[in-house]
């Protein structure tokens, strides 16, 4: 029996983009950490993938 699963959800909040690191010599902002979070699930989500999770699922995992 197979079944179709979506909804996956990551949040976050950043508190006070003032206090954001710097990053490449720049003031990083909200949307530069959006990106990085992105970047980090993706390859996590990727690297389940390919230890385990093609046993499970049918397809490859897309993150939005």
């Amino acid at each position: 029996m197979s079944k179709e699963r979506r909804g996956v959800e990551v949040s976050f909040t950043v508190h006070s983009p003032d206090n954001l690191p710097l990053k490449d010599g720049h003031q990083m902002h909200a949307d530069d950490v959006e990106v990085e979070v992105r970047g980090v699930v993706q390859a996590a989500v990727t690297e389940w993938y390919q230890q385990r999770g093609n046993q499970l699922v049918t397809c490859d995992p897309l993150v939005g």
